[in-house]
């Protein structure tokens, strides 16, 4: 047998290579490889090389496109990133007839770029079997099952079992390997060697989160708390290494969930390895959970910048968010973190921005107060999840019709601005908060 997996171009805004990769599709692709099927990768999100950065971040390669009619009023520039249409169907003709073909969709608003990719496999390879997976479908089925026809087959997250039955149906084949996406020892890793060269890696150490923040969809997606072993981190860390691989990404939503049990032996293996590595974390770690002794682990260890959440200085808002954290933490991990010998310039913290209902007053004395300290502010714009008590209690109010769309639930397109915070508040925010991190001093 032969398998095609196919991470789609995506239409935005705006887009940039935050140490992205299509880590669900890539694990399928090596359980696949362990059941004996030939597996290739297309991978259109393609990026400008000359532009990546020494830490592995790069753009994405991109075009000017027409928007589609549901967004004819939006004043502002749609883009595809990645390659186009024609480089896609190009590179499927350099492809022998696949057997199966999967199609991940990250971002639920991104939906459409998958659509697109799917049809293009359908008219190349009639005969395939195609699979549609990942994120979009996950939080949005039923609105998939509508919108993208030509699927052979709608899986969520949790599906691996209805996934693998399909393929033993499909083919006449029994799989000799069908592990629980859960169980991290049995898991292959990921297959990137299917790229020409690795720039960096991502290392999964858990699913699910002990919070149940309002605005994150982690407690639907994985209900549970999984967590893998510090030894088998280190292993696949060995693993990448022997492979030239010196960058690697955490994208745990809790990473530090039970420190004693798992970030701080692990921390503690990385820095007996017998080589240095670099890590990033563009998922904000818990500052609740940052003590004297994890901030010199995340230092010796290899944490190039620490990205911490804040989220809101306002008590309401704070409270609102599920409550896990609060100015007197906040700086207390600061502080921590500076003890053991990050500069201020290397910690940053997330800020929330375009909340139902939020002024933009809140987001500005946020962005004075990190500053205040020293810390460099994020702004993330609000995204409206589904699934998520606060997607569930607003939708109504939003100005666009989110529950019905998702190319809606992109927040470029601030679904949630309002008389109190308005797309010209945001915009001087941005500007506001680069202004503000320019002023940290680098020197301390």
């Amino acid at each position: 047998m032969k398998a095609l997996l196919i991470n789609p171009y995506i239409y935005d805004f705006a887009a940039y290579n935050f140490w992205s990769t299509p880590m669900g599709l890539l694990y399928l692709g090596s359980v696949l490889r362990k059941n004996s099927i030939d597996i290739k990768l297309i991978d259109c999100l393609s990026v400008v090389e000359e532009k990546r950065k020494a830490d592995g971040r790069a753009p994405f390669i991109k075009e000017k496109v027409r928007k589609p009619e549901s967004l004819k009023g939006i004043r502002k520039n749609l883009r595809r990133y990645g390659i186009s249409r024609e480089k896609l169907d190009e590179e499927l003709g350099h492809v022998e007839s696949p057997d199966l073909i999967l199609i991940t969709s990250i971002m639920t608003y991104w939906y459409t770029g998958a659509k697109d990719a799917l049809e293009i496999a359908r008219k190349r390879f009639p005969s395939s079997k195609i699979v549609l997976g990942g994120i979009y479908p996950s939080l949005c089925y039923e609105h998939a099952k509508v919108a993208v026809e030509g699927a052979d087959l709608i899986v969520r997250n949790n599906e691996a079992e209805r996934f693998y039955g399909f393929v033993e149906r499909e083919f006449g084949v029994t799989l000799s390997f069908k592990p629980s996406m859960y169980d991290f020892d049995a898991l292959p890793y990921p297959c990137f060697d299917l790229y020409d060269k690795i720039h960096f890696v991502p290392l999964l150490t858990s699913y699910g989160c002990t919070y149940r923040c309002t605005f994150c969809a982690t407690p639907y997606m994985h209900p549970g708390i999984v967590r893998r072993s510090a030894g088998s981190v280190i292993n696949e860390i060995v693993y990448w290494h022997d492979r030239s691989v010196e960058k690697y990404v955490i994208y745990d939503d809790n990473f530090l969930y039970g420190p004693g049990l798992y970030a701080k032996p692990l921390l503690r293996g990385i820095i007996k390895l017998p080589f240095p590595i670099s890590i990033y974390n563009p998922n904000a770690l818990n500052a609740s959970l940052i003590d004297d002794e994890l901030a010199n682990l995340l230092l010796v260890a290899g944490f190039k910048e620490v990205r911490i959440g804040l989220e809101a200085i306002n008590p309401d808002i704070q409270k609102s968010l599920g409550g896990k954290v609060n100015q007197s933490i906040f700086e207390r991990a600061v502080g921590f973190l500076l003890n053991a010998g990050f500069t201020h310039d290397s910690i940053g913290a997330y800020i929330l921005a375009g909340l139902p209902f939020q002024k933009w007053e809140d987001v500005k004395n946020a962005i004075d107060y990190l500053a205040g300290l020293g810390v460099n502010a994020h702004i993330a714009e609000y995204t409206p999840i589904p699934h998520t008590p606060l997607f569930e209690e607003f939708y109504p109010l939003a100005r666009y019709p989110i529950a019905d769309d998702p190319v809606y639930q992109n927040n470029a397109l601030f679904p949630f601005a309002w008389e109190g915070f308005t797309d010209k508040n945001l915009l001087f925010l941005k500007q506001y908060a680069r202004e503000k991190n320019g002023l940290v001093d680098k020197s301390k």
